[in-house]
């Protein structure tokens, strides 16, 4: 077990931070390489042996493909099952299963949608897109459930002690987006944190604390809340219950707090 501010420091996972995707439509058969698509990646300190996971496929992965979204498409789910391809050594190709979603948020123009990956059985990515017209992605955190890096004692008010961590920051949009999920072999909940405008989405959560005022978010897969503290936007959502999320945020430390959201 490790402590969050050592692992604020080292990281956790492969995180791939896709920038300024708009208009970048893959149509060969190569994977996208980093120079060309400007995808940052970080690998965490420690890489679980390939051979202590358990993989739903034979096949080696080649790369991955990303193109834009359909004009058109309203859910999440749509989005990334159409634009985001696994490419395989053999030839071959996936993309994600629509029946995989974890969770699926939308909040006024913010979209996240967290889903699992057809490589590994223990394989899942948190998508980020932001909308005008259209969706557009423009970050992916990629997980597998590691075997031996260290959880995290979170300090929150949450059934589990530990979890596994990760940040991701995504400070060059004209809207910056910081976000954190928490997850382990059964749950994943990521709370983000955004500059707080006008929120139209979501109802009063009817609750005995008035003072702790949460919004319900109407999701098609999971659930989620959000509230706004010190101007600042701050959802949580996850395949858990609402009164698990709601015990949770009413844990979370001020805004401004230096280790925010852990305690």
């Amino acid at each position: 077990m490790q402590r969050w501010s050592d692992m604020r420091r080292i990281g956790m996972v492969l995180g791939l931070a896709v920038m300024g995707l708009g208009g970048c439509v893959t149509e060969r058969a190569e994977p996208i390489e980093p120079t060309e698509s400007g995808v940052t990646i970080n690998e965490r300190a420690e890489e679980t042996s390939s051979e202590d996971i358990p993989v739903s496929t034979d096949k080696e992965v080649f790369g991955s493909m990303i193109e834009d979204v359909p004009k058109g498409t309203t859910r999440l789910v749509d989005a990334v099952t159409s634009q985001y391809t696994i490419q395989y050594t053999d030839g071959t190709s996936e993309r994600p299963s629509k029946d995989g979603v974890i969770y699926e948020t939308v909040i006024d123009d913010l979209g996240l949608i967290a889903i699992k990956l057809p490589n590994r059985d223990d394989s899942f990515g948190v998508f980020n897109y932001s909308r005008d017209k259209e969706w557009a992605l423009h970050g992916i955190q990629h997980f597998t459930v590691p075997d031996t890096a260290g959880k995290v004692r979170h300090g929150l008010d949450f059934p589990v002690e530990e979890l596994y961590v990760t940040n991701f920051e995504m400070s060059q949009l004209e809207r910056p987006v910081e976000m954190w999920t928490l997850y382990d072999e059964t749950q994943c909940i990521t709370i983000l944190v955004t500059d707080a405008f006008s929120v139209a989405d979501g109802e009063v959560i009817e609750r005995r604390d008035v003072s702790n005022e949460r919004y319900r978010l109407n999701q098609p897969e999971g659930n989620g809340l959000y509230y706004v503290d010190q101007g600042k936007l701050i959802v949580v959502t996850g395949n858990v219950s609402e009164d698990v999320l709601l015990d949770l945020s009413d844990s979370l430390p001020e805004a401004w707090s230096a280790d925010f959201p852990m305690k």
